[in-house]
Order: C-alpha cells, then sequence, then structure tokens
C-alpha cells in the first residue's frame, strides 16, 4: 500500500499538470472581521478593535484546511481608519502566510449614509513542507528539502457604504497577477500563480428583541479559471456579548448540485472593543 501511494505521489510530482484551486481563505467569519475582504472597512466600527479568529475544517483529518487569524481596527482622526491583519492558511503540507496594512477614508452622504475607499498592501510567504509528508521512502529526493516563495508584494482596492443597520461592498482583494516559480534545481519546479479576486456582498441588522439581534448577509466570491461562489450568513448577536449563526454556501460548479457546505459560526466578545 505504501508504495502505491508513494508511486502515486511521484507521477503527481513529475507528470506536468496545471491545477486550479483555492488561493484565498474561505472567508465565511467574515462578519466578525469585514477588513479582511474590504480595506474600506478600516475605522468603520467607530471605535477600536482587535480579535483572533479560527476556522478549522475537517476536524480529526490530517493536512485538512486551518484559517487562523490576528487583527486590529482602528478609527484615527479626519474620518480616516487603518486596519492590520495576519493571517495563516495551512492546507496539507503547503502554509500560506499574509500580512496585510489597510488605510480608508470615511465620508458622510446624508444623515444616515456613508462612504469609504480603502486601500490596502499585502505581503505574502508560501510554503511547502515537502519533508512532513508521511508515507515517503527516506531516501526519496523529492522530499529531502521544504520549498519557499520568499516574500511576495500585492495591492487590494474596495469601496463601502454603509448606515447604522445596512451596509454594501464591493473590493479586489488582489489587483496584481503574481507568478509565483519555487525550484530545487534537478528536484522539483513548483509554479502557482496569483489572480484577482472580487468581492461582492452585503447585509442587513434587525433587531428582533431587546436583547437580540439579527445579521443576514450575502457575499458572492469570483476569480478567473474558478466557479463563481455565494455564503449565506445568518448571525445572531445576544446583549453585544455572544454571537451565533449558520453559513450555507454554493458552488457554480455544478449547477444540479449548487450546495457545497454548511458552517456554524460562533463569536464571543471579552471587552467592550
Amino acid at each position: 500500500m505504501h508504495r502505491i501511494k508513494i508511486h502515486c505521489t511521484l507521477l503527481f510530482i513529475i507528470i506536468p499538470w496545471v491545477l486550479y484551486a483555492q488561493q484565498e481563505p474561505m472567508y465565511g467569519q467574515y462578519l466578525f472581521n469585514s477588513s479582511v475582504i474590504n480595506p474600506a472597512h478600516a475605522g468603520g466600527l467607530g471605535n477600536s478593535q482587535a480579535g483572533v479568529l479560527g476556522r478549522y475544517q475537517w476536524i480529526g483529518i490530517d493536512g485538512a484546511p486551518k484559517t487562523e487569524t490576528l487583527y486590529a481596527n482602528f478609527r484615527l482622526p479626519k474620518q480616516f481608519g487603518l486596519a492590520f491583519g495576519m493571517y495563516q492558511d495551512k492546507l496539507g503540507p503547503e502554509v500560506s502566510l499574509q500580512l496585510q496594512a489597510d488605510l480608508a477614508y470615511h465620508a458622510r452622504l446624508s444623515e444616515h449614509w456613508n462612504m469609504a475607499v480603502g486601500l490596502r498592501i499585502t505581503g505574502a510567504h508560501l510554503r511547502v513542507n515537502l519533508s512532513q509528508i508521511p508515507y515517503i521512502h527516506p531516501g526519496n529526493q523529492y522530499f529531502q528539502k521544504d520549498i519557499s516563495s520568499g516574500l511576495l508584494f500585492n495591492a487590494g482596492v474596495g469601496v463601502l457604504t454603509y448606515s447604522d443597520r445596512s451596509f454594501y461592498g464591493l473590493s479586489m482583494s488582489k489587483v496584481l497577477d503574481n507568478q509565483v516559480e519555487i525550484s530545487v534545481p534537478g528536484v522539483i519546479d513548483f509554479q502557482k500563480e496569483q489572480l484577482m479576486h472580487l468581492f461582492a456582498y452585503a447585509g442587513t441588522n434587525v433587531s428582533l428583541s431587546d436583547e437580540m439581534t439579527l445579521t443576514p448577509s450575502a457575499l458572492f466570491k469570483y476569480s478567473e479559471n474558478a466557479p463563481g461562489q455565494l455564503d449565506l450568513n445568518a448571525v445572531f448577536g445576544y446583549l453585544d456579548i455572544l454571537d451565533f449563526g449558520l453559513l450555507m454556501r454554493s458552488n457554480y460548479a455544478e449547477l444540479n448540485n449548487w450546495f457545497d457546505a454548511l458552517g456554524f459560526l460562533v463569536g464571543l466578545r471579552f471587552w467592550e472593543n
């Protein structure tokens, strides 16, 4: 059985394949940290906040997708906002780390509505831990060294219209198409291209009682060479302390089977900010 796995892995590496796969982390928790999908959300909370997010899929399976986030969002004087984020995405032997900084300006359109525009600078690093792949013969030259991309820079833009109850956003988290080439001479040649990602989303806040609120929202994601995806969220809030809800994700790759995933969201506020 081990020989079969080794042979299949070698064929996968040696034969020239062209693969299209997910590049951006799945942002099902974007309501808890909206700046992750749109730099225009920097400073949009009205006060400064910081938080930690974790997303874990297929729990108990080795190499299952994991996304971990550390962020801070600041409201600055003169209608400016500043946000920072660190995101680590793991999938099998591949580990992607991204650092980003967002700057936004907020302008009042009317008594109830505001508009914000935002700019983003990102630095990303991709590592493939070939030496940690199990079931490989110790002497196999293809898996003796891990490979790394070095630091990759990109930029993003976004616009946001919002009121006390509703929000509408449009953003491109990456505007540059970066070609990533990682090679170990005589062993492996790894290529990956960073493509533009488009996000369009909207949501509203509904008061159910003095203690409970409901925030339904929808997020559409599009990228070249990948099917569009639609996320539908329904998050309940209790006394500005506890958030909980459901996420339903569609996949337009198969029109006859558009339902793709179901997720659960839980958030807890330890302090006011």
